[in-house]
């Protein structure tokens, strides 16, 4: 049919159209036109996506070189982890491994998401391991998601232990509390902080609000080693926080317990006058979210309860507003510290600033549980400052008869009482208070031992504004309108 040299034509055709076939990745008619540079961008993202590094190749030089350096940042910055076979193309075709980036460069991608193979290979390619971003550098985002084959890479790689980032701290406080948050009940591993301390990093180095790597850790383990290596166990932050407050706050019993074996300062005070016991006592939760926050409240009981087993632990300190252990323990109503407190020796008549003692807490928390703990305080031999608070506590509560015992030992009607520690000049009067419980006998007792109906104080407010008036102003019971009405007239 055909001759052998037309035949040999033929093949030869046939192979030169199955190679073009195979160099443009798809068969292209002779009169279709050539993609775009936008659908070439579309096809070549297309491939990225599906880890199709040949027709990637094919595509390739069809793209400028400044497509791809951003298909390099964009192939190192996805969850999944990229094609090395692209990734290595990309660099053959002179996507620049260094390009500037206000956030990550390649590489600090690739050490984030733990690419070994890759940051290997952009080591190899030139890429400069101490550029640092407004997130970084990449030793330190190796460190936050706890890549520990990573930081080995870029240590070797000459990384700078020692960099501090933007915000004021260095890789190792940033080891110090690095912790999974795919997987939080996973107890954080000490070697990247055992990596650092042994390349040179300062275990005493300030970072953010003066804080240092062992106010930071997560761990016994960390503990152990800063330690080891020279961190000071007293050293405060810029609120007067020890690595032993910091940790009691965060409910880390083990830690605490660490600090402690190695010498902590049990009685140690903060700018505030809080020791670690009053932090692991505290009803703040700032700063925690989520399943962390449900379970801060058990976690701080169980510091607390390894601290009070700590010798020469001060069960009575008293902070800058007077606070007690047992008053904040009351604060939580939780019975077992009470208890507990109770049983070592703590004061239940000891006075905040506000004139509260534990006893006065516990009424006020009209928990029959809480307040069976107590006995009986005697109105006999208190401050007035004390008989005020207890006051306020009553007329919260409508007790007429304690209303009108603690009148009858000298509680001053007239007392204005601020309305927390954080705002001692926002007070409202007693009358006020009574007059807005809407309790008429406990207004006319008030009212009989000299109460001013005329005195203004605080009604009700918020962060938009406060509200002041008289107890006729916070008065809704028409019978206590009308006995603050002829009070007036009389």
């Amino acid at each position: 049919m055909f001759d052998s040299t037309t035949r040999r034509f033929l093949v030869l055709l046939l192979a030169l159209f199955m190679w073009t076939s195979v160099i443009s990745g798809q068969q292209k008619k002779p009169d279709e036109p050539a993609p775009t540079p936008k659908e070439v961008s579309r096809l070549l993202y297309a491939a990225l996506h599906g880890g199709d590094a040949q027709r990637f190749a094919s595509l390739v030089d069809l793209a400028g070189a400044k497509e791809r350096d951003q298909l390099l940042l964009y192939a190192v910055s996805r969850d999944k982890e990229p094609s090395l076979e692209i990734i290595r193309l990309l660099l053959d075709k002179g996507a620049n491994v260094n390009q500037p980036s206000r956030y990550k460069t390649a590489l600090m991608h690739a050490a984030s998401g733990g690419y070994i193979e890759i940051v290997r290979l952009f080591l190899a390619r030139g890429a400069e391991v101490n550029v640092q971003t407004d997130e970084g550098t990449a030793l330190m985002m190796a460190v936050i998601s706890g890549r520990t084959e990573v930081v080995k890479l870029l240590l070797a790689a000459g990384a700078d232990v020692r960099a501090v980032h933007r915000m004021g701290d260095q890789a190792l406080t940033m080891a110090a509390g690095q912790r999974s948050y795919r997987t939080p009940t996973v107890e954080p591993t000490a070697e990247i902080v055992e990596l650092l301390l042994a390349n040179g990093a300062d275990p005493n180095a300030r970072g953010q609000w003066g804080r240092t790597a062992l106010m930071h850790a997560n761990t016994a383990a960390k503990v152990k080693l800063l330690v080891k290596s020279g961190a000071e166990l007293e050293a405060s932050d810029e609120e007067g926080q020890t690595a032993l407050m910091k940790a009691a706050a965060r409910g880390e019993a083990a830690v605490v317990n660490a600090l402690l074996e190695s010498g902590a300062a049990v009685n140690a005070r903060d700018n505030k006058g809080d020791t670690a016991l009053l932090h692991s006592l505290s009803r703040s939760y700032y700063g925690y979210y989520g399943d962390e926050a449900k379970t801060l409240p058990l976690r701080r009981l169980e510091v607390a309860q390894r601290l009070l087993l700590t010798k020469n632990v001060d069960l009575n300190a008293q902070n800058d507003n007077g606070e007690t252990a047992l008053m904040r323990a009351v604060r939580l109503e939780n019975a077992a510290m009470i208890k507990l407190l109770l049983a070592k020796g703590a004061g239940a008549n000891r006075s905040d600033r506000l004139g509260d003692t534990a006893f006065i807490l516990a009424y006020a928390s009209q928990n029959p549980e809480i307040e069976a703990l107590f006995s009986p305080a005697s109105l006999k031999r208190q401050p007035l400052k004390v008989l005020n608070a207890f006051l306020r506590a009553a007329i919260a509560r409508k007790d007429e008869v304690k209303v009108k015992e603690l009148l009858a030992r000298g509680a001053d009607p007239n007392y204005e009482y601020a309305i927390d520690y954080s705002h001692p000049t926002i007070k409202r009067t007693m009358l006020i208070l009574a007059a807005g419980a809407g309790n008429a006998s406990i207004v006319q007792m008030l009212l009989n031992k000299g109460a001013n109906v005329n005195a203004e104080g605080l009604l009700y407010g918020s962060e938009s504004g406060l509200k002041y008036g008289t107890a006729l102003d916070a008065a809704q019971n028409p019978e206590v309108v009308a006995i603050l009405k002829k009070a007036r007239q009389d």
